[in-house]
């Protein structure tokens, strides 16, 4: 057994090891979730990685589990054949999920389950394919990751069942997704209307969502569907998607627009890119390296055999969420079923270079930097779903949102500015003593009860020229409240000028006055701070990202100067 394998297996004793097994308990079948203390809706996602696991080892524990999954599925089911997401939502959107891990099960396993199990399967799959088929149609009111799984469901369902019908709507699907990507490989549509962009041009774009399961989903369906033109679109969409792939497997989502669920390896609710990958390797071997490295990361972030929302969860004392061990099951699944191995030459990835340059990428109004070592993203990213709207204001104002040192990992990794659960039964609370507090650099201040902060500005000045043998950033921004979204005074502005070269980042801040402070949170033990400003510290944590860091205060009575190395 190899280490997929292993890993996949480490995962699923995990998820026995939670499942509900008491015939009398209401939720039987279902997960025990020691973060969130209840039991998640889509739990049956499990079902196709447990099937995969019992083809490894022949253990019919897995066809156990895999059995209360479908009883537990049958609480949340509907007649038409819609699964809820959860006992207390009324969203079916996740039906297409559902459907797409039964029907994998049915394509890949089939002749190897015994009658009864597989008759079981067949009928939730073609009753949720169908309520898929028949709803899930463009005008459907939902994010685009939908349309892609929805893409996914009538592709192999037409190709397990010989339905015309569905291959039509599969191929609409499948081109109405392809006409939202952009020149640079990233997909519109992470809010709506998909194509509907903010007075600067800015589009509903989240990479957390777009790599771990729109991507992956567009990829089965052009598969199912035998679409060679769609697969080729789409590696080269992939491959310039891998600009945002960090070195140690990581995902740059600091600026996407539903990042309040980012997990750094992706996003808290999706399957994971690795199977994805693992099939893109046949056609270019540089994917072989981004799913090995997806993969050690995985691997880095599981403890216990349970999937961790990311790498300092365990060390801060949060709980894993049973939702991320789940889901990434069936993308390691699908992984092991590509044939997935190691790469067999040492590979560069994009971001393994270290030249001196930047790209900017005008769909999220962000800029990706390079200088020697180092990795860095500022974001003047506008656009506004619900979640920003409530509070959960993702990073804007010309933040320095990421910034990555070569074999270290993330310096700063920023991302809401506040953590709310917008999504209250897809995302966990913080526990513990580590003061919960945003990661984002920022200038702030509090007036009448409000706090104002230069992250949430929409449309700051920003500035990027390359200088010699560094790369120069002169970012202009004003202070906006969460809450209402507007300035208290439109004449105060912040000024940060950033140096990034190889021998490390320098940071100024004008002065403004003493009543505003520059907050600087580091990751703990990533970098060094050499400044002679005053400045006060202490340790905070956050889940999005999942880093806990030395917050560094400076009252901007002065200007602040310092350096990152």
């Amino acid at each position: 057994m190899n280490k997929y394998e292993r890993l996949l297996i480490e995962w699923c004793d995990a998820l026995l090891g939670a499942q509900i097994t008491n015939e009398s308990d209401p939720h039987y079948g279902g997960f025990r979730c020691d973060a969130c203390t209840f039991e998640h809706g889509r739990a049956d996602n499990a079902l196709y990685p447990f099937v995969c696991a019992y083809d490894l080892t022949g253990d019919e524990k897995y066809l156990a589990g895999a059995r209360r999954l479908l009883a537990f599925r049958r609480l949340l089911s509907e007649d038409t054949g819609a699964v809820h997401n959860d006992f207390s939502s009324e969203w079916r959107g996740i039906t297409a999920f559902s459907a797409i891990g039964l029907l994998k099960t049915l394509l890949y396993y089939g002749d190897k389950l015994p009658v009864d199990l597989k008759n079981d399967i067949v009928r939730c799959a073609r009753a949720s394919a169908q309520w898929v088929h028949e709803n899930m149609v463009i005008g459907f009111r939902a994010n685009v990751n939908y349309y892609c799984a929805a893409a996914e469901v009538n592709a192999t369902y037409a190709l397990l069942y010989r339905d015309e019908s569905y291959v039509a709507r599969a191929k609409e699907l499948l081109a109405y997704a392809l006409r939202l990507f952009t020149p640079n490989g990233l997909l519109s549509g992470e809010g709506q209307p998909h194509d509907g962009a903010t007075a600067k041009g800015c589009l509903p774009i989240d990479v957390g969502y777009l790599v771990e399961e729109s991507l992956p989903c567009l990829v089965g369906a052009a598969r199912a569907l035998g679409d060679e033109a769609a697969l080729a679109t789409l590696t080269q969409h992939a491959k310039k998607l891998l600009d945002f792939l960090l070195p140690d497997g990581g995902w740059d989502n600091s600026f996407g627009v539903r990042n309040n669920k980012w997990t750094y390896y992706g996003s808290r609710t999706s399957d994971g890119c690795i199977g994805a990958f693992a099939e893109l390797a046949a056609r270019d071997e540089v994917f072989a390296e981004a799913a090995e490295r997806t993969f050690e990361l995985l691997k880095r972030c599981t403890h216990g055999g349970k999937l961790y929302g990311g790498m300092r969860y365990s060390e801060n004392g949060q709980s894993a969420c049973i939702h991320h061990t789940f889901c990434h099951a069936g993308a390691l699944a699908d992984a092991i079923w590509a044939g997935i191995s190691e790469p067999k030459n040492s590979l560069a990835l994009p971001t393994d270079g270290e030249a001196v340059e930047y790209v900017y990428y005008p769909e999220i109004d962000t800029y990706k930097i390079r200088a020697g070592g180092y990795l860095a993203t500022l974001t003047g990213y506008d656009y506004a779903t619900y979640t920003y709207g409530n509070g959960a204001a993702h990073a804007g104002g010309g933040t320095l949102s990421l910034l990555y040192k070569q074999g270290t990992g993330p310096v700063i990794a920023g991302s809401v500015y506040r953590y709310l659960p917008t999504e209250k039964n897809n995302m966990q609370l913080p526990v513990g003593e580590v003061r919960h507090a945003s990661l984002l650099v920022r200038a702030e201040y509090e007036k009448d009860g409000n706090k104002y902060a230069t992250c949430l500005d929409k449309d700051p000045e920003i500035e990027v020229e390359k200088r010699g043998d560094a790369v120069i950033a002169t970012v202009r921004a004003r202070f906006y409240a969460a809450e209402t979204q507007s300035a208290e005074d439109m004449a105060r502005v912040a000024t940060f000028t950033y140096r990034f070269a190889a021998d490390g980042v320098t940071v100024r801040v004008k002065q403004i006055d003493p009543n505003v402070r520059f907050v600087l949170p580091v990751i703990r033990g990533s970098a060094t701070v050499e400044t002679d400003s005053p400045c006060e510290t202490d340790r905070i944590f956050f889940l999005t990202g999942g880093f806990d860091a030395t917050e560094c205060t400076f009252p901007l009575a002065s200007d602040v100067l310092l350096r990152i190395k």
